[in-house]
């Protein structure tokens, strides 16, 4: 008894020991310092060193010899894992997706300055990859950072050339301070769009039970399915319908029962994720969850647009929309020869006139590509913006009107639903 006794006081000594040591190594780490996917400690001046795959590769791609797909993919987990960022407490793994666009985007508008036909070719080169970069992400419902690096680094690099390239002499310093205000304005938008796309997910536990064990949940389904389409339908065509602004989960919960009522007590399900869900809300792939009055999923802003934060989205829209077009035609003024066209409050309006010879010079010919630049950007955000004020005048969002399918009565007769409607819409953004 005493030798069982000791033989566990033990083995409980040496468990707590090792537990000691373990959360000790974890805290310890220094910022450059990270544990590995096989739980060993790395350093990141490390990061070409202790491979095996990268050695096995290299050698044979020397004597030429085949390489085995196994030891590229190793090689690539090892270098995706060892690209990190000092932090505190650990050193912080970086996406290379998120870190392509520091390199891209520099070297792009850096090209397009040499000379007027290679910027209209990069250009266009540009539209059409991020095109084909679009389908792709939407078609493969992938949950990428590119597109938010894109526009991070797009945006630090546009104000860089202009504080320091962009001859500030031809500017006022009240449209430097408005154009800064602005900037300043949709980055913080911006910021709170992204921010508040968590309270968009559905979350509440309105019910987890499992198909099989609700009966009817089929067919419930595809009830709530078809009037779901019947409901946008209504919505686009103008019908009024009841306008509560569920806020908060007790808003959820009473829309739910009330729901629940008109439909004869079936509630509305996910067939994804098998969750009880309020009204009007749908399920993203690329978030794995449903979203409360979903428009779309922005990729580039990686969040999906819902009720919390659509306010904030528009709002983001509009001041990155105006700074845009300020600074192109603050840019175009000062390199290019303006001419003026009207006087507002004593304020010139110029706009340029001739541009042949920004070419020549490349301070001038960088600061004439950021214009550019901007200016393809503002004509993408003004489509945006006027696709989701459309949906908002007609009281809908864009996953609906894409859900809905075309009216056999051409819309006639409402009138005044489409008023009743507008006006809520009104009220509740003013809210």
């Amino acid at each position: 008894t005493h030798k069982s006794m000791a033989d566990f006081l033990a083995i409980a000594t040496a468990a707590e020991r090792q537990e000691a040591e373990t959360q000790a190594s974890q805290t310890t780490l220094c910022c450059c310092e990270y544990i590995a996917e096989d739980k060993q400690h790395f350093h990141m001046l490390g990061c070409c060193c202790n491979c095996e795959d990268f050695d096995l590769v290299c050698t044979r791609l020397i004597t030429c010899k085949r390489i085995e797909q196994r030891n590229i993919d190793g090689m690539l987990i090892a270098f995706q894992d060892r690209l990190r960022l000092p932090w505190r407490g650990g050193a912080k793994r970086i996406s290379p997706a998120a870190l392509a666009p520091a390199f891209i985007v520099p070297l792009m508008m850096g090209l397009a300055a040499l000379n007027a036909k290679t910027g209209i070719v990069l250009m266009l080169t540009l539209i059409g990859f991020t095109s084909w970069g679009l389908q792709l992400a939407e078609r493969t419902a992938t949950k990428t950072t590119f597109f938010l690096s894109w526009i991070v680094f797009s945006i630090v690099y546009m104000v860089v050339i202009f504080e320091f390239e962009v001859p500030l002499l031809e500017l006022l310093p009240e449209e430097n301070y408005i154009l800064l205000l602005l900037s300043g304005g949709a980055l913080y938008a911006l910021y709170r769009t992204k921010q508040l796309a968590a309270l968009n997910l559905v979350t509440t536990q309105y019910g987890t039970t499992p198909k099989d064990e609700l009966p009817g949940i089929t067919e419930a389904s595809s009830g709530e399915e078809q009037s779901e389409q019947q409901a946008a339908a209504d919505t686009i065509l103008g019908i009024d319908d009841d306008d509560e602004d569920y806020d908060g989960d007790e808003g959820e919960s009473t829309g739910l029962m009330q729901q629940h009522g008109q439909h004869g007590g079936q509630p509305n399900i996910c067939e994804s994720c098998r969750k009880v869900t309020p009204r009007r809300a749908y399920h993203c792939a690329v978030c794995g969850s449903c979203v409360k009055r979903r428009s779309h999923h922005s990729y580039w802003l990686n969040c999906c647009i819902g009720e919390r934060n659509f306010r904030w989205y528009l709002m983001a829209l509009a001041l990155s929309e105006c700074a845009l077009l300020l600074g192109a035609n603050l840019t175009l003024t000062a390199v290019c020869h303006p001419f003026l066209v009207v006087r507002l409050l004593g304020i010139p309006l110029l706009l340029p006139d001739d541009c042949s010879e920004v070419f020549e010079d490349f301070e001038l010919g960088i600061s004439f590509v950021v214009a550019a630049y901007a200016m393809l950007i503002s004509s993408y955000i003004t489509f945006v913006l006027v696709r989701q004020l459309y949906m908002w005048y007609r009281g809908t969002t864009l996953h609906e009107f894409k859900r809905v399918k075309p009216s056999n009565n051409g819309g006639s007769g409402n009138g005044n639903g489409s008023r009743n409607r507008i006006w809520s819409n009104w009220r509740a953004m003013l809210k």
